[in-house]
């Protein structure tokens, strides 16, 4: 493979490395407060998993250590997105729950 295009390749991974780090970073530190999670949809985050998980094996396949490279990073940030944010929705839908419980018992008393 030629340099030029292997510089390409390396540039292109570099954007790839970056492009969920904000992401990442707002999912970190809204853990514990679901109004800082508000549009972050699981949805995104997995099938942007599964696309990095697929790029990766396909880079394996062909032998381009650059296709697969941005996994490295986005693989780990984005499961820690679909962590978070599911443990937050369980929680969100608990407190509902418990809400609803105890509107529930103070129209009986």
């Amino acid at each position: 493979m030629h340099a030029a295009t292997e510089a390409l390749g390396m540039l292109a991974s570099l954007t790839s490395f970056v492009l969920w780090v904000p992401q990442g970073r707002r999912v970190w530190r809204g853990r514990h407060d679901p109004a800082a999670l508000a549009g972050i949809a699981v949805s995104t985050q997995v099938i942007s998993l599964a696309g990095n998980i697929l790029w990766t094996l396909y880079a394996i396949g062909i032998g381009s250590f650059w296709l697969g490279a941005p996994a490295i990073v986005n693989v780990p940030i984005l499961t820690m997105g679909v962590v978070v944010l599911r443990r937050n929705a369980r929680a969100a839908a608990r407190a509902r729950v418990e809400a609803r419980a105890a509107d529930d018992v103070a129209l009986a008393a």
